[in-house]
């Protein structure tokens, strides 16, 4: 199912009066506002929820007259794709039911992460059942856990189950000499016997073959059920898929773990042993209807969203600093430093996260808040450039907070560009291609009107970009699937950071240099002398346009707008006369 979609009754008979529902009885429809997973009792089945970020415009294959719609990876209405077993499900003819079991589980584990990283939020439902400890020594509180530890089990054990295969099948296709001179008749032939049939040797009863012939017998189980992607790679006659399901219903499965539960010695394959009795004991309840609905749930998903970004990109300050709440009590959802626009100053990078669907824009109380954010982080650090010019002592996090950081140039009295943008967590075409999903590509673009990006400005006064006033804010979309898994992979974390780091920085950069015109201007002399005076003639002309920094005494940054080229014209041909003037790039 997918967040705040409504269903009808007749779709999800069995489910529209479950608590984790808003229903209309004169409507007979429901929703779910909630994303991620719970068991149903009523059903006997999983009910995974997706966010509501998988809505899409698109063309719906049956529907061209109807143009863009939203829709379900921009392709289906969400009542068509209900059912993931149903042989109707059009998922199943675009190999998008593939990927629907690992979409599930990653939003699931990024709820679980969200969950210990705050451990006081309102926003999770989690209804735990009968806690068992899994191989991994922790409790596991629903059987999509089961599943997961299972999963990552064969992820991590895969070469033991190589050595295990070889070790066992080495020596049994050998000829038996013994065995068959005693029991084949041979055919004789000048005096030499020829034998026609040979028997090998026998093999005794391989415990360490029989649990893993259960362990790939499951996990085909589940990939049918579910439709979770994965190889095995051996050569072991597996159990039908309706054979472990009738294991299941039977009670065979824990009888059977049960009688060989003493025959294991490795450690792998006592802790294989446990996981599959968790598994069949949960699935054996399950099918007695003597499990309790389980779920893992969380509304407002947007915070979730905002966690995942965070960890992606923001930085992880001291205790002492926290830049995120300013002292108006306004909270910044990202903040991090790095190397500004105009090298080789630090600068506040500053975003806001966004879960909104496609067509919602950006605007109102929403932008205004942003470019409050990035007033309030220049006057926090503007507050502390003064207290140290007055000669006042700082303390240790007024130290480390503005370390390398420079916001404000004496000379020109120009301000440093504050970066500051927008994140919008999207879905695009080549994210979900057929049976293959894109965790791995950021694709960060900004948002476009027709060709143009869209930029919107907030200034007190026209064509000065150096003013403290002047901010600039874009709007970038990211791909949702890349936010999710680097955010569930926690241990590859700084890769992904510094990567998305230098793209943002990158696309600013691209962003500046299309609205405006850059100049080194070195005043005559190349002094500071000369150029305080220089600073100093042309200042009325000059202030917001210019700044000067940290690199260099003498070298000035002058910015003018490219759609005033006539005044920008006259304004070069009067410092010209004056200073070596040379257009560069950002």
């Amino acid at each position: 199912m997918i967040e705040e979609q409504s269903y009808p009754f007749s779709l999800i008979k069995g489910l529209e009066l479950s608590p984790y529902f808003f229903h209309w009885k004169e409507n007979e429809e429901a929703q779910i506002p909630y994303v991620g997973y719970f068991y149903s009792q009523d059903i006997k089945d999983s009910v995974f929820i997706l966010p509501k970020v998988f809505m899409m415009c698109g063309v719906h294959p049956k529907e061209p007259e109807m143009g863009e719609q939203y829709l379900a990876f921009g392709k289906w209405h969400p009542y068509e794709i209900i059912d993931i077993e149903s042989s109707n499900n059009p998922l199943k003819e675009n190999g998008f039911d593939k990927v629907i079991f690992g979409l599930a589980t990653w939003i699931y584990q990024a709820i679980q992460i969200y969950s210990k990283r705050n451990p006081s939020n309102q926003i999770v439902e989690n209804a735990k059942i009968q806690n068992v400890i899994s191989n991994k020594g922790d409790y596991t509180e629903t059987f999509l856990d089961v599943i997961l530890s299972l999963i990552k089990f064969h992820k991590d054990h895969k070469q033991l189950f190589t050595c295990i295969s070889i070790i066992n099948s080495s020596g049994n296709h050998k000829i038996h000499w013994t065995k068959t001179i005693s029991k084949v008749q041979p055919i004789i032939k000048d005096n030499k016997p020829y034998y026609l049939k040979f028997l090998n040797k026998n093999k005794i009863i391989n415990y360490d073959e029989e649990i893993i012939v259960l362990f790939y017998s499951v996990l085909a189980y589940l990939r049918q059920k579910y439709c979770f992607p994965i190889k095995v790679n051996l050569n072991y006659p597996i159990i039908q898929s309706h054979k472990v399901k009738s294991m299941i219903e039977s009670g065979k499965g824990t009888r059977l773990l049960r009688s060989i539960r003493r025959k294991y010695f490795t450690d792998e394959l006592v802790a294989l042993w446990k996981l599959l009795y968790v598994f069949f004991e949960k699935a054996e309840t399950i099918a007695n209807r003597k499990y309790h609905e389980e779920a893992l749930l969380v509304h407002n998903f947007n915070m979730v969203f905002e966690d995942m970004v965070d960890s992606l990109i923001s930085d992880k300050c001291p205790a002492s600093i926290d830049l995120k709440t300013n002292k108006d009590d306004k909270r910044i959802d990202h903040i991090y430093k790095n190397t500004s626009l105009i090298e080789p100053d630090q600068i506040y990078f500053i975003a806001d996260s966004k879960y909104y669907k496609e067509t919602t824009d950006i605007q109102g109380v929403a932008l205004y808040k942003q470019y409050t954010y990035a007033r309030n982080i220049i006057q926090y650090n503007i507050d502390i450039f003064n207290k140290s010019n007055c000669g006042r002592s700082l303390n240790k996090s007024e130290e480390e907070t503005i370390n390398n950081v420079r916001y404000r140039d004496e000379l020109t009295e120009g301000y440093n560009i504050t970066p500051n943008f927008f994140i919008r967590g999207s879905i695009g075409p080549e994210d979900i291609n057929g049976g293959v999903a894109n965790y791995t590509e950021p694709r960060l673009q900004p948002e476009k009107e027709g060709e143009e990006d869209i930029i919107r400005t907030s200034e007190h006064f026209y064509n000065r970009l150096f003013d403290r006033d002047t901010l600039v804010l874009e709007s970038y979309n990211i791909n949702f699937l890349f936010v999710l898994s680097s955010y569930v992979i926690q241990k590859d974390n700084r890769a992904f950071q510094e990567r998305v780091k230098r793209d943002f920085r990158t696309h600013l950069i691209n962003t500046f240099n299309k609205q405006y015109n850059f100049y080194h201007v070195t005043p005559s002399g190349n002094s500071l002398k000369e150029t305080e005076a220089f600073v100093s003639k042309y200042f009325k002309k000059l202030i917001g346009k210019i700044y000067r920094s940290s690199d260099s005494e003498t070298l000035l940054w002058l910015a003018l707008n490219k759609k005033e080229l006539e005044e920008n014209e006259k304004l070069i041909e009067l410092l010209k006369k004056e200073a070596d003037i040379k257009q560069v790039t950002l």
